[in-house]
């Protein structure tokens, strides 16, 4: 305990000491499970009584978008907030080092398996998709001009499914490959997409520049929707409600999106050629977003039409966000500890 006499997360052990911290936090409080509902709604934010009793009543971490919420309806400050955060951090990297913590079940509310996340740009095996422009151009041209005689050709000798690796320009194709693809969740879109930030929904994520300059290649940014083609964006699904983020540019060819780790890259989101090496994000309903963003059925109908936002999750603690919540031009995408805010749920509809 704090000279306060609140709780100090930072001194939890283990998942069942923080849990025991969560709920002593609601009793001193004294907030019911319907109270603090009502109160996170009042701020504009999300958090089902359901979802919290299965959290303080289970044996696993609550996810940090949702703790944040919990503990700032529980009256926590920002920099509180933050504490909570680290600490569980702190206990689940300890709770997966000594194997301790029990496997997810699926819950929306606890912590899930971890996907591939991040990679160090120098430890990468394929380089970026900017810097190889001249081969990609070259190949280009010659897909252009290939009969279909030799494209048929090409496909046969190829390693990799046409689908892999589409022409420049060609639309997604959703079609069956031999050993069949992973299937794609029937409310998000399929084709090509529009994926834009719900804070600032003129803007789409696209290719852009580190606006301080401290990273050289190309990145995931947030840009004018209306500046984003020749570009096109689609979502390859590569298991259950899995995706890769691709680009597709007529001159550039296709790069899918690989976080990058360490140094002055660290979080920003770069585009590779090699779409098996790059990051895979689980793709959620964002449960803020109103009663269109159930998992099941058609989201847009159900949520009178709009877009319905969803959160970009690469494991229980990282997300894909909007850098500082800013709403601007050229801000960038990255990955970033989850916590439940705005800047990172996403739209997704398809593009016009």
């Amino acid at each position: 305990m704090d000279t306060r006499g609140n709780t100090d997360p930072a001194e939890a052990r283990d998942v069942a000491a923080f849990l025991a911290m969560l709920r002593e936090l609601k009793e001193r409080r004294g907030l019911t499970y319907r109270q603090l509902e009502q109160r996170a709604a009042e701020q504009g934010e999300v958090l089902a009584r359901s979802t919290l009793a299965d959290v303080l009543s289970g044996r696993r971490l609550p996810r940090p978008e949702v703790l944040s919420v919990f503990v700032r309806a529980c009256g926590e400050s920002s920099d509180r907030a933050t504490a909570w955060l680290d600490a569980r951090a702190d206990v689940a990297a300890r709770s997966r080092t000594a194997k301790t913590e029990p496997a997810p079940a699926g819950s929306d509310a606890t912590e899930s398996t971890p996907l591939q996340t991040a990679v160090a740009p120098e430890d990468a095996a394929v380089r970026p998709r900017d810097t190889r422009r001249a081969p990609l151009l070259i190949a280009s041209a010659i897909v252009l001009v290939l009969t279909a005689a030799a494209a048929t050709a090409w496909m046969a000798t190829s390693g990799n499914r046409p689908a892999d690796n589409p022409p420049p320009g060609s639309p997604p194709s959703d079609a069956a490959s031999p050993s069949g693809p992973p299937s794609r969740n029937a409310a998000i879109p399929g084709g090509w997409i529009r994926i834009r930030p719900a804070g600032a929904p003129t803007l789409c994520v696209t290719d852009g520049r580190v606006q301080d300059g401290r990273y050289n290649s190309l990145v995931a940014v947030q840009r004018p929707c209306g500046g984003v083609a020749p570009q096109r964006t689609e979502l390859e699904p590569v298991g259950t409600d899995t995706y890769r983020i691709a680009w597709v540019h007529p001159e550039h060819g296709k790069g899918c999106l690989k976080a990058l780790s360490g140094g002055t890259a660290d979080g920003l989101l770069e585009p590779w050629e090699s779409c098996a090496q790059a990051s895979s994000f689980r793709v959620e309903p964002d449960p803020g977003s109103g009663p269109g963003s159930g998992p099941s059925g058609s989201t847009r109908q159900a949520n009178g039409g709009k877009p319905a936002r969803y959160i970009f999750r690469t494991d229980g603690e990282q997300c894909l966000g909007v850098r500082d919540a800013r709403t601007t031009t050229g801000a960038e995408v990255t990955l970033q500890r989850c916590t439940g805010r705005e800047n990172q749920s996403f739209l997704i509809d398809p593009a016009p």
